[in-house]
């Protein structure tokens, strides 16, 4: 009996971890429930608040969509663009080295005429002195001569342009003052 007992006490105490273990169990879910309901209701608040904001970026993605598509060929335009800017910039410093050749061509034109025209009016001054009966310029006034003996560095003497017209008018007039000193010796003989 002791053993039929013991069997006895056993099978009471599993009974009543059983019945202790089935009520947890209930309690547990009872609880998972609540739980999973609580989850399930602020999951549908949630994607009822992301809906509206999904539809607007399903929006703007569609209004971005042909834009997106227009991006390749403008920045295939772009790269156009700067490759003809890059050739135009080229050819302006193709013009721009050209006109430095120009202008440096003709400012040897400028000297050369210069030298001519200094020349010119070295003669003619040396006529026109002859004429009055001066004597003639001496050489080391010449600018040609001047241009050859090494000077010290002066002050930068600005242009002198002759105006031919005075040059023919002094030229004139000294003619007219030899033409009346000479009909001036024929009166006297």
């Amino acid at each position: 009996m002791t053993a039929d007992l013991i069997l006895s006490i056993a099978l009471v105490v599993l009974v009543l971890v059983g019945a202790w273990a089935a009520i947890e169990i209930a309690l547990t879910m009872r609880s998972a429930r609540r739980d999973v309901g609580a989850l399930t209701t602020s999951a549908r608040e949630v994607v009822e608040q992301v809906q509206p904001v999904v539809a607007k970026l399903d929006g703007i993605m569609d209004e971005l969509e042909p834009s997106a598509k227009r991006v390749t060929p403008l920045l295939e335009k772009t790269e156009v663009a700067v490759g003809e800017v890059t050739v135009s910039l080229d050819r302006v410093n193709g013009i721009l080295e050209d006109v430095s050749s120009v202008s440096g061509a003709a400012s040897s034109v400028t000297g050369a005429v210069k030298g001519v025209a200094e020349s010119a009016a070295s003669g003619v001054a040396g006529v026109v002195s002859r004429l009055r009966g001066e004597s003639a310029p001496d050489a080391a006034a010449l600018p040609e001569t001047q241009q050859t003996r090494p000077e010290p560095k002066q002050e930068e003497v600005p242009t002198r342009y002759v105006d031919y017209a005075d040059v023919a008018a002094s030229a004139d007039a000294a003619a007219g003052t030899d033409a009346s000193a000479e009909d001036a010796e024929e009166e006297k003989n």
